[in-house]
C-alpha cells in the first residue's frame, strides 16, 4: 500500500514507523525540517519537508498514486483542506485526526473519516477515572451523543447479588455483556450480578452520571 502522512508529531510518527515495518510505501510530510530529516533517518521511507496544503506538495508525495492519506497534524483546518484535495485526487481511503470535536460533522460531511485526538480520549478516560474509580474503559458512540462503558461490580456495590430487572435500570441504559473471570456472559434480566463482575452498559451520553450513582457503592437511584 502506498500510504502519504501529513505531519510528523508523536501519533504521524508512530503510524510512520508502524506502516514501515509492515513493508508499506510511505511517504511523510512535515514543516518542520528537523522532524522530516529525523524520521528519514530512522526509517525507510520518503519525507517532504513542504506545506501539505498545497497542491504541489501533494502532487510531489505522489497523491494521485495513493492508496490512503491520513493527517494528523494540530490543525483541523490543515487537515481539512489536505483531506479535500485527496479526495479530489481520488484517494479512496481518507483519515483524519481531528482535535475540536465540534468540527466533525465539517469532516463528516466531506466523508473523511475522523478519530478523535488520542490526546484527549487520555485526559477525558483520566478525568473519568479520577470521578469514578469503578468505571473502566469506555467507547464513544455517535460523536459523544453515547458511550459503552465498562464498569467493576465492587462487594460493597448495592448492585452486587441483584438481578439485573431488580438494579433499576432507566429505560435507555443497557447492560450488554458481563465479563466474569474468563468467561463472557450475554445477560438477560434475570442475571445475577456478582462482586468482580466487568459489565460493559450502553448509554446516553446524558445518563453517564446516574450510571454512576446506580453502580457506586452509596444507595441505588431510586
Amino acid at each position: 500500500m502506498y500510504i502519504i502522512i501529513v505531519g510528523l508529531g508523536g501519533i504521524g510518527q508512530n503510524i510512520a514507523t508502524i506502516a514501515v515495518a509492515q513493508k508499506h510505501n510511505v511517504v511523510a510530510i512535515d514543516t518542520n525540517v528537523g522532524k522530516c530529516k529525523d524520521m528519514a533517518l530512522r526509517c525507510d521511507l520518503v519525507t517532504i519537508t513542504g506545506d501539505a496544503t498545497n497542491p504541489a506538495v501533494l502532487e510531489e508525495a505522489g497523491i494521485s498514486e495513493a492508496d490512503a492519506l491520513v493527517t494528523t497534524t494540530g490543525s483541523d483546518a490543515v487537515n481539512l483542506i489536505v483531506t479535500m484535495q485527496a479526495r479530489r485526487k481520488g484517494v479512496k481511503n481518507i483519515r483524519t485526526i481531528v482535535n475540536v470535536r465540534e468540527h466533525m460533522d465539517l469532516f463528516k460531511q466531506e466523508g473523511i473519516t475522523v478519530h478523535k485526538n488520542p490526546n484527549a480520549i487520555v485526559a477525558e478516560d483520566i478525568y473519568n477515572a479520577m470521578l469514578r474509580p469503578n468505571i473502566g474503559d469506555f467507547v464513544t458512540l455517535a460523536g459523544g451523543k453515547a458511550e459503552i462503558l465498562e464498569i467493576e461490580i465492587l462487594e460493597k456495590t448495592r448492585a452486587n447479588g441483584k438481578m439485573i430487572k431488580d438494579v433499576g435500570l432507566p429505560a435507555n441504559i443497557s447492560i450488554i455483556a458481563v465479563e466474569r473471570g474468563n468467561e463472557v456472559i450475554v445477560p438477560n434480566s434475570e442475571t445475577v450480578l456478582q462482586a468482580g463482575d466487568s459489565i460493559f452498559v450502553f448509554v446516553r451520553k446524558n445518563l453517564i452520571d446516574r450510571i454512576f450513582d446506580l453502580f457506586s457503592t452509596g444507595d441505588l437511584v431510586k
